[in-house]
C-alpha cells in the first residue's frame, strides 16, 4: 500500500492521492481535514476541531449550558462550512481526491473520515 500524502509545508499543503500531487494554500478547512485524515474511523467533535471551550469559571453547569449549546452549534456550523469549502477546492484541483473526500468525510456535531476498509488508504502527514 502506497501512502497518500497530506502534509503542511509552511503556508501550503502538499497533497498526493493516487499518484497525483497538488499544493493548496493553508486554510482552517485544510487543518480540520488533516485532523480527520489522521484519525480514520474515529468520530471527532466539531468543538474539538474548532478549539475546545476555554475557561469554565465558577458558574454552575446549569448556567453554562446555554453557552455550551451555542458554542457546540457554532462549531458544528463553522467546521461543516470549512470542510465543505475545502473539499470543493480540492475537487477543482484533484477530482479523484474530491470524490473520495466527498464520500468519506462526515460532518455534524461529530465529524469523521470513514474510508472504505476495502481500499486501505493510509495518509502520511
Amino acid at each position: 500500500m502506497v501512502p497518500q500524502i497530506f502534509r503542511r509545508e509552511g503556508e501550503y499543503w502538499t497533497v498526493e492521492f493516487e499518484g497525483v500531487v497538488c499544493r493548496l494554500k493553508h486554510t482552517r478547512g485544510m487543518q480540520h481535514l488533516a485532523a480527520l485524515l489522521a484519525r480514520p474511523g474515529e468520530r471527532v467533535a466539531a468543538v474539538e476541531l474548532a478549539g475546545a471551550i476555554q475557561g469554565e469559571g465558577s458558574e454552575s453547569a446549569r448556567a453554562r449550558l446555554p453557552d455550551a449549546i451555542h458554542h457546540t452549534e457554532r462549531a458544528r456550523v463553522n467546521v461543516t462550512r470549512h470542510l465543505s469549502r475545502v473539499i470543493r477546492r480540492i475537487a477543482a484541483h484533484h477530482p479523484a481526491l474530491g470524490r473520495h473526500l466527498d464520500s468519506t468525510i462526515r460532518t455534524g456535531t461529530l465529524c469523521s473520515y470513514m474510508p472504505d476498509a476495502r481500499l486501505s488508504v493510509r495518509w502520511e502527514q
